[in-house]
């Protein structure tokens, strides 16, 4: 990695690794989108505890009682798990494009962290939604260290969550620290089923099997969640697809088709509907 210090402010710009979208199941998603127009998505929602940088371009995070600005790389943004904003992204640069990380923690590296360091947390409250960070040298170091392994094939699950769990700790060390994740409620464990397969043509009954639960006890513990199962699905698939969108060359029928949809039609009204923007305004 390439760092260099700002002025001798003790900050940091990063060089990463490329690999535009790496998925490492209980463990980690790395995206690194690189866009050429203006984005607006309408109540994102950040379905893991997630780490924001924007290399490129600016970002801004509104929830409607606070906004959060990234407009160069010496910042990163902490994001709670389950935080929804609206997001917009603005290319900028000499290259005019809008360029970001996005690293989101599986629960199992959340659980892992809490396990090991849960006495050594800070006494300053978890993120409850979002917060900003100067991404100071150290730190810089422990995140390329991190990502590189995420972009490795050599790098073991072992040793991969060491590091991600590293990345927590040097976080905590700043005083940014995240929840410890739920392990009783039936829609983080759903979603996590969902997830792993979006092009599936679940229902709720498929689902309940694969959570050894009937269909009623689902929906009836869903909804004790305020939540319905054909909400989660559409929300899951629609993220998904906003990741492949930004992320690949795909065409919007492949597209389609990996997020459950055989008509790309029905797929870009849904798209519309949840963000509001078509597929086609994402890249």
């Amino acid at each position: 990695m390439k760092t260099m210090a700002d002025s001798g402010k003790g900050v940091a710009i990063l060089s990463l690794p490329s690999g535009n979208l790496v998925a490492r199941r209980g463990l980690c998603t790395l995206v690194q989108p690189c866009l050429r127009r203006p984005q607006h998505a309408r109540g994102y929602r950040f379905f893991d505890a997630t780490l924001l940088l924007v290399k490129s371009g600016q970002m801004i995070i509104d929830n409607g009682e606070e906004s959060l600005a990234l407009k160069d790389p010496l910042t990163l943004v902490a994001m709670a798990q389950n935080a929804c904003a609206d997001i917009q992204k603005i290319p900028g640069g000499e290259e005019q494009t809008f360029q970001s990380l996005l690293l989101a923690f599986a629960p199992e590296v959340m659980l892992e962290f809490h396990r090991r360091h849960a006495d050594d947390l800070p006494t300053s409250p978890a993120i409850a939604h979002g917060r900003q960070m100067v991404l100071d040298v150290d730190l810089a170091d422990t995140l390329n260290y991190c990502v590189r392994g995420i972009c490795s094939s050599n790098i073991s699950e072992r040793e991969q969550m060491h590091r991600l769990v590293g990345l927590l700790l040097a976080l905590a060390e700043r005083g940014c620290h995240f929840s410890r994740p739920s392990t009783q409620h039936i829609a983080d464990r759903l979603k996590r089923i969902l997830a792993d397969a979006p092009a599936h043509p679940w229902t709720t009954a498929k689902a309940g099997w694969e959570l050894a639960m009937s269909e009623a006890t689902l929906r009836r513990r869903l909804a004790a969640e305020n939540l319905r199962f054909e909400t989660l699905l559409l929300d899951i698939r629609m993220h998904h697809a906003m990741t492949l969108l930004q992320t690949t060359g795909w065409n919007l029928q492949h597209i389609s088709e990996a997020c459950g949809y055989r008509a790309s039609a029905r797929f870009s009204a849904r798209f519309r509907e949840r963000f509001g923007c078509s597929p086609s305004q994402v890249r």
